[in-house]
């Protein structure tokens, strides 16, 4: 007996690169944004449009050229996506942000600019598990079965360390939240939407999208 075990459908993969440069300059400036409560979560950056301002304009294209090598290599398209709005947030102890997503953008992503080893991770969920049912069976006891290679997909959440300059980026339907802080640092994330570049799509699928303003 020969079995098989073939993943079928699954979300986007994350998308993680490192940013190399000066994180202490992308600190400063950041820090020299204002920041209002938001809704007694965290507090977000009043400027919703952050990386456009000219200290960070190298930073913007880093980022830009990591979109495009992801929209390349996971879609194998060769299309321009361009940032959006972009803002930051800064997390402190007893704060946090809750589950939710992105509408009217296509990649989403988050730069972990300042963070410790205790900060509140990235915590991205499943939103391909159909909710219908939900049948846990594991018993809690010690086990020899080996690691489950398929862990990713069946999943329910997927967590990212706050490494301070690490950049990702994902889908921007996936439900993702920060939990609670329990640090004594502050957590600081510059996040971004995008969306394609007009034109784009082709006319004889009907499926493009364009401005005919």
């Amino acid at each position: 007996m020969f079995d098989q075990y073939i993943n079928m459908f699954s979300p986007p993969p994350l998308g993680v690169t490192q940013f190399t440069g000066d994180i202490k300059y992308i600190q400063k400036i950041v820090k020299e944004n204002q920041f209002e409560s938001n809704g007694g979560w965290n507090s977000i950056s009043n400027d919703k449009w952050i990386l456009d301002v000219p200290e960070l304009i190298d930073l913007k294209n880093i980022i830009n050229n990591f979109i495009r090598r992801y929209v390349l290599k996971v879609f194998g398209i060769d299309h321009s996506v361009d940032i959006t709005q972009s803002w930051s947030t800064v997390t402190n102890n007893g704060e946090e942000h809750p589950v939710h997503f992105h509408p009217n953008s296509y990649l989403s992503g988050v730069m972990f600019v300042k963070s410790s080893d205790d900060s509140s991770p990235l915590l991205l969920h499943n939103n391909i598990k159909l909710p219908s049912i939900s049948l846990d069976l594991y018993d809690g006891k010690e086990s020899n079965i080996p690691p489950n290679e398929f862990a990713s997909v069946t999943a329910s959440t997927f967590s990212v360390a706050p490494t301070e300059g690490s950049i990702v980026l994902f889908p921007s339907l996936t439900p993702h939240g920060v939990c609670k802080s329990r640090s004594k640092d502050e957590r600081i994330i510059i996040a971004f939407n995008t969306f394609p570049r007009l034109p784009f799509g082709c006319e004889r699928e009907t499926n493009l999208v364009v401005s005919r303003i």
